[in-house]
């Protein structure tokens, strides 16, 4: 309740005996004063009444009890009640003023000689009164706020659709103070209504629970897509709802749940007693109903994007596998097959050339048997860079420094390599990762970065390794043909994300570029195990 200037002492006996002597012309009073409020405001009878207990009359046993308190309680109760059926505050003003000129003729002929100050009692009381009825408004108000609000904040808070709905039903419920809440979701595939949420003592709803569009209260609701409320539920057919929510409520509100012109559910709330909304509460509800649909739908478009973001995931990393399946394939079929062939081909070009005696002939054959040595070499190159027999048979830390030595001698760009002792062998998926981060940092510092020095450092700390491949070039250009380059980078990302590690990129036009991934360590058989698992989880997974 707002704070409120309290009724000065000295005006309380004073005010008690106006009343007093008013007491027996209260009827007529009041009949005169409904009658000129109906003539300027057209209250119905509900708001007539509601008014009308702010009144002296209505006050009159407080204060013959010098219980001002509770006369203050009674203010702000029908000053709230004032605000849900949204009663303007000036016409509120406006009745007491009327009220209070009523009473003047009387007052009159009662305190001849006390008239002025009976009349400054009766306007404190007024003007005491209607701040007491101000700040019922402004809570009113407040909570309204506050409920949206919170709304607000559950939806931004909430990880997942489950969790939102609670939080709503738990809004939901405190801001009505209401005992039981219920949310129904139309379900895509049979068009029912089944429940998706249920906050109260003793409401279990079944999770096959489900209700026909148009049956009952709820089926109802989604209907005609209009708010409904149920006064006393043993006396209205509310389908199979009854019997679940009879036990906790008497009454029944419900809003349908609104997004993008259709009905994709229903909200109820129930109270243990009859209990009649006004047009604020009315108002609220709905507006609850239509944030909640909201908040719904961006859920799901949520939870539906995150799905699509771990298959894309689980699909990155089955291709990166396949990838590098695909590599070991090429790489045995050029040795195996490829290779053998072109060994077998320098081997009778050798035989030729030793049982041909022209000199122009055996000039050819040698030229040939070079063009072939070239040939093996370059396959041989293809090959270490498809499936690098060092990574498999002499582990991470030789293999980068053998990538890192090839890549000076075939750009000319000086290459140091810094790998702490205590980096071990990690496990085959772990150091082929940073092996392939490795040789593309390497590729792209070859083919854009112009630079003249490039460092590779690999650190273990404790759990943790941390890879570095920094360099002096131009850095990255914002440019028509950096497609490539970003992909390149795309792909260290997502090979470090599958192993549960970060990679972070800087870059300044100038100043080089930065490449550094922290991946888990751990032990090999652990990291190997770790990812056979999240590949079978991946394999067994429903699509």
């Amino acid at each position: 309740m707002t704070a409120v200037p309290p009724f000065k002492e000295s005006s309380r006996e004073l005010i008690a005996e106006v009343a007093r002597a008013l007491e027996p012309y209260f009827p007529d009073i009041t009949h005169r004063w409904r009658e000129q409020l109906t003539r300027e405001f057209g209250f119905d009878g509900r708001t007539l009444a509601a008014v009308e207990r702010l009144t002296l009359a209505a006050g009159c046993s407080y204060f013959c009890h010098d219980d001002y308190s509770a006369f203050q309680e009674n203010l702000n109760y029908f000053g709230t009640r004032l605000s849900k059926l949204q009663v303007d505050t000036r016409a509120v003003a406006r009745a007491l003023e009327l009220y209070q000129s009523c009473c003047e003729p009387y007052i009159a002929g009662l305190f001849p000689e006390r008239e002025a100050e009976a009349k400054a009692a009766l306007e404190m009381l007024s003007s005491v009164s209607f701040v007491i009825i101000s700040g019922a408004y402004f809570d009113a108000k407040t909570l309204e706020s506050s409920a949206l609000l919170s709304l607000l904040d559950a939806e931004l808070a909430a990880g997942d659709l489950g969790v939102l709905l609670k939080k709503v039903l738990d809004i939901t419920t405190q801001t009505f103070e209401a005992s039981l809440g219920i949310i129904l979701l139309r379900d895509a595939e049979s068009g029912t209504l089944k429940a998706a949420c249920s906050v109260g003592q003793g409401v279990n709803l079944p999770e096959d629970f489900e209700i026909e569009m148009g049956s009952g209260f709820s089926g109802k609701i989604a209907v005609t897509g209009e708010p409904g409320m149920i006064l006393d539920i043993n006396n209205v057919e509310t389908g199979s709802l009854r019997p679940m929510v009879r036990v906790q409520a008497k009454s029944l509100w419900g809003v349908p749940l609104k997004a993008d012109g259709q009905i994709i559910g229903v909200m109820i709330i129930g109270f243990p007693k009859p209990y009649e909304w006004l047009p604020t509460e009315r108002e609220l509800m709905r507006a609850i109903g239509d944030r909640t649909a909201l908040a719904i739908e961006r859920a799901r478009m949520t939870d539906e994007l995150r799905e699509r973001e771990q298959r894309i995931a689980e699909l990155s990393g089955h291709l990166l596998r396949a990838q590098e399946e695909e590599r070991k394939r090429i790489s045995r079929e050029l040795h195996d097959e490829t290779g053998q062939a072109l060994m077998v081909i320098r081997l009778y070009l050798g035989m030729m050339e030793s049982g041909i005696t022209a000199r122009n002939v055996r000039g050819k054959i040698r030229e040939t048997v070079d063009v072939v040595d070239r040939t093996i070499e370059g396959i041989r190159r293809i090959i270490g860079k498809l499936s690098p027999l060092v990574l498999q048979e002499l582990g991470l830390i030789a293999a980068i420094r053998k990538e890192a030595k090839d890549f000076a001698k075939n750009t000319g760009v000086k290459a140091r390599v810094l790998i702490t002792e205590d980096v071990g062998r990690l496990a085959p998926g772990t150091e082929q990762a940073i092996y392939r981060v490795v040789q593309e940092a390497l590729h792209n510092v070859a083919k854009h970065a112009k630079a003249s020095n490039v460092t590779v450092q690999v650190v273990r700390e404790e759990q943790q390794v941390q890879v570095i491949v920094e360099d002096d070039g131009i850095g990255i250009q914002t440019r028509t043909g950096a497609r490539e380059q970003s992909f390149g980078l795309a792909g260290i990302k997502e090979r470090i994300a599958m192993l549960g590690g970060i990679s972070r990129v800087t870059s300044a036009e100038g100043k080089g570029t930065r490449i550094e991934i922290n991946v888990p360590a751990g032990e090999p058989a652990q990291v190997l195990e770790r990812t056979l698992a999240q590949a079978a989880n991946a394999a067994h997974r429903p699509n």
